[in-house]
């Protein structure tokens, strides 16, 4: 019995032991299949965001979608993505997307994940309104006078949004007006719903318009003081009960004088004088007749104190003639009707002469003096008598030729604005390019370069040209170095003189310049074809042929020849 509990004990324990290490190797088979089921996440290549634009209101909310792509374009599962905004004054996103509009402008959104990112605009409208109220919903107003209304608009849960702007409108503009800030004018006697609306909801004031009752009056000024026939506007100043000052148009009033033969009152209050003496104006509310106000008028018979000449200023053109005019005035500085006898005379009468129209005439260059005098008063006035303006400056002959290196005589006729020849004018002579032609003070023109140019005579402004055409003298020879040395990469400027048949020299003209061997060296000559640029390209002898043309590229005079040198500079390799 004993043996047979011992052997049942070996084999439990071989089993356990064998239980033992299926156990411990299911064990390390599910951690390793564990192992292999986790989930590398990549990271992103890419981020895009949708929708690319969103426009929301105040308090609105909307959902953004984030996505990153690894680099072969797939979309990453479980990616985290992060948001935020620019602008959080204006627009709030969450760690999930959700865009919350905060106030009205515009917020960037940006997405991102592993450094890469995207971006969408955000716009914040404002918010919808659900009611208008306008402050205050009634209104009383004097008429003239003004007040501010205000309006609010209210969402849905009666708070109140911001940023809106509202149309206002009036119902009767006849009785108020409204501005579009909601400033109330009050126009006339009546009713007027004044109207606030924004996105088609409205509020609304009613505006009752009363009239203003007068209180007082004054005239200005208290008191005046005319010569006969003169008139005058007093200033009507009309204030309600409460002293301030109303408007004018549309009270009745009515004017009066007390002394008709001295000075009447128009209608309108327009005051105008008869003949010497006194009279009080006064002027009666027709609505309210306790409110009057007066002023007095002094007619005085006028008196010239002062005599004034127009103009006081400017010039006298000699031999033209021309008006001055008087004003006479009063003691009260009025100006007296015409009528009055007026004396001229000139205290210069060898340099202007004046009849007794006042018509002023220029005798001679210099200084004139006018007098006018009337009833023991005279004014003077001081004028220049210049000679007239120059009109036009005549060149001639108008064009001309001439060969190069010759000299014409120009002649200018001046002309002054009435159309007078005149000989007494400063000319300036001026040539458009003196590296083709000079002018001498006195019109001579001496050929310099082939070419066409303007010569100009001008004074006071004014000016008259002539056209000069400058034909070329044909070269006949070139002077140039008959050797001459370069080195390799390297450039010298041979000094050339172009000759004409009379050994005179020339410019500015094209010289062809070609080398019997342009691999070793090639010349150009410049403008003024005073000099020859050779250019050493590679070791050896070339002749240069100068050679000049014509403006049509023919040949002309004898060409020159040139031998070049090229060397190397010493060290130098040969490539």
């Amino acid at each position: 019995m004993r043996g047979e509990r011992h052997s049942v004990r070996n084999r439990m324990d071989r089993w356990g032991k064998r239980a033992g290490r299926s156990a411990a190797l299911g064990l390390l088979t599910g951690a390793l299949a564990g192992c292999l089921d986790l989930k590398v996440i990549p990271d992103a290549c890419s981020v895009t965001v949708a929708p690319a634009a969103v426009t929301l209101p105040i308090n609105g909310s909307t959902t953004l979608a984030g996505t990153a792509f690894d680099c072969n374009g797939n979309s990453i599962l479980n990616k985290k993505i992060s948001f935020s905004s620019s602008n959080p004054a204006v627009a709030t996103v969450t760690p999930l997307g959700v865009v919350i509009g905060v106030a009205v402008g515009g917020s960037t959104i940006s997405v991102s994940a592993n450094g890469k990112s995207a971006t969408t605009e955000v716009t914040v409208t404002p918010e919808a309104a659900a009611t208008v109220t306008v402050t205050p919903s009634t209104l009383l107003l004097r008429k003239t006078n003004t007040r501010q209304l205000t309006a609010i608009a209210r969402n849905a849960q009666n708070l109140e949004v911001k940023g809106r702007t509202f149309r206002w409108t009036t119902s009767n503009p006849a009785v108020a007006t409204v501005d579009q800030t909601g400033l109330v004018t009050a126009v006339a006697s009546g009713t007027a719903n004044i109207v606030a609306e924004t996105n088609q909801v409205l509020g609304g004031s009613v505006v009752t318009v009363t009239e203003i009752p007068l209180g007082s009056c004054t005239l200005a000024p208290t008191a005046s003081k005319l010569t006969v026939t003169q008139s005058v506007q007093p200033t009507l100043t009309l204030r309600d009960t409460a002293g301030t000052v109303v408007p004018t148009v549309g009270r009745s009033i009515q004017w009066q004088s007390t002394n008709e033969a001295v000075a009447v009152v128009s209608p309108t209050g327009l005051v105008t004088t008869r003949k010497a003496g006194s009279a009080v104006i006064s002027a009666t509310s027709v609505e309210f007749p306790t409110v009057t106000c007066r002023s007095t008028v002094e007619a005085v018979d006028p008196r010239i104190v002062q005599v004034v000449i127009t103009p006081r200023t400017g010039q006298l053109r000699l031999g033209i003639p021309r008006g001055l005019g008087v004003t006479l005035l009063d003691s009260t500085q009025t100006a007296i009707p015409s009528g009055r006898v007026v004396t001229w005379s000139s205290a210069t009468p060898t340099i202007a002469l004046v009849s007794q129209a006042g018509i002023v005439t220029g005798a001679a260059l210099g200084t004139a003096r006018i007098i006018a005098a009337a009833e023991g008063v005279a004014d003077t006035v001081t004028f220049t008598v210049t000679a007239v303006p120059v009109g036009t400056i005549t060149i001639s002959p108008l064009q001309s030729s001439v060969r190069e290196g010759g000299t014409i005589q120009l002649r200018a006729t001046v002309q002054d604005s009435a159309g007078t020849t005149v000989t007494d004018r400063n000319l300036e002579w001026v040539s458009s390019d003196l590296s083709k032609a000079t002018v001498s003070t006195t019109g001579l023109v001496s050929a310099r370069a082939p070419g066409t140019v303007l010569i100009s005579a001008t004074t006071e402004g004014r000016t008259g040209q002539h056209t000069l055409t400058i034909t070329a003298t044909p070269v006949d020879s070139i002077s140039v170095d008959s050797t001459v040395s370069v080195l390799v990469g390297q450039t010298t400027a041979v000094a050339t003189t172009l000759r004409d048949a009379s050994g005179g020299t020339l410019t500015f003209r094209s010289v062809l310049v070609t080398s019997s061997n342009p691999g070793v060296a090639i010349g150009a000559s410049n403008a003024q074809s005073t000099q020859v640029t050779i250019s050493g390209i590679s070791a050896g002898t070339a002749r240069l042929t100068l050679q000049a043309i014509d403006e049509n590229n023919r040949p002309q005079g004898k060409a020159s020849t040139l031998t070049v040198t090229v060397t190397r500079a010493s060290g130098a390799r040969e490539r």
